[in-house]
């Protein structure tokens, strides 16, 4: 029985990693695959990222109205969830994590859909923005290192990096996203944008694993008050990873 319900496990732990992984098989970009990703689009994604992708669907005022920020625009370079430097356009490989796996409390995941699907949708999107066409933003992914192993020593570490690094402000002491400067924040249309609960596991639009977490620190999130902190940290990276583990222990 035991050996059985491993094997079991094993078997969707694999299913899984394959599910999240399967962009490293994609098909070539072309005209054709573009106007099948168009046809999926105004199935799965217009409710909310409107016809014309900027982000202004039907269902987007009712999203607003609950607090959560407006569905991305695609017709802009501020592309929040990217493994590139500020400022820049995601990857392909970033584009089909957030198609499979969703923006926890914001976005579903798609893995209904086909791998073929979601790479055609994806091609869908990004002829929205020209600048998709001339950009190669994969020359400039910003590496994750291995994860280092926490510490309590690393977490107090962490502690004192995220108060020097001014994350209270926003953020908050306790890092319930209730910082003093949490009421101004905006983004880039002068919407008012909330501060993540950082000791909600589920408020985490990037993912809350360890590299996900360092990947947010590093790269920012285009068009909203989060920085990059990548010239910060710059040959720090493990002071980023007890930044990244004194994060995670805020967890309730």
């Amino acid at each position: 029985m035991k050996k059985n319900m491993l094997t079991g496990s094993l078997t969707l732990a694999a299913f899984l990693l394959l599910a999240v992984t399967a962009w490293a098989i994609k098909p070539p970009e072309t005209p054709e695959q573009v106007a099948r990703g168009k046809v999926i689009y105004e199935r799965s994604c217009i409710l909310c990222h409107g016809a014309d992708g900027e982000g202004d669907g039907p269902a987007a005022f009712f999203i607003a109205s609950y607090g959560a920020p407006r569905p991305q625009n695609f017709n802009t370079d501020n592309f929040k969830l990217r493994s590139t430097p500020s400022g820049m356009l995601p990857t392909d490989d970033d584009l089909f994590r957030i198609v499979t796996r969703g923006v926890p409390g914001y976005m579903p995941t798609f893995v209904g859909l086909t791998e073929m699907q979601r790479w055609q949708v994806i091609y869908y999107v990004k002829s929205f923005n020209p600048k998709f066409k001339t950009a190669k933003p994969e020359r400039f992914e910003i590496m994750i290192g291995e994860p280092k192993l926490p510490t309590r020593g690393h977490i107090t570490v962490g502690r004192r990096l995220y108060v020097d690094a001014g994350c209270a402000d926003c953020h908050g002491e306790s890092g319930r996203g209730d910082g003093p400067s949490a009421p101004t924040l905006e983004d880039y249309r002068g919407l008012h944008i909330p501060v993540a609960d950082l000791t909600n596991p589920t408020a985490f639009k990037a993912g809350n694993s360890e590299e996900d977490i360092y990947r947010s620190i590093m790269t920012g999130f285009n068009g909203t008050p989060m920085p990059s902190y990548a010239d910060a940290f710059e040959g720090m990276e493990d002071d980023v990873w007890h930044l990244v583990h004194y994060i995670k222990s805020l967890w309730r």
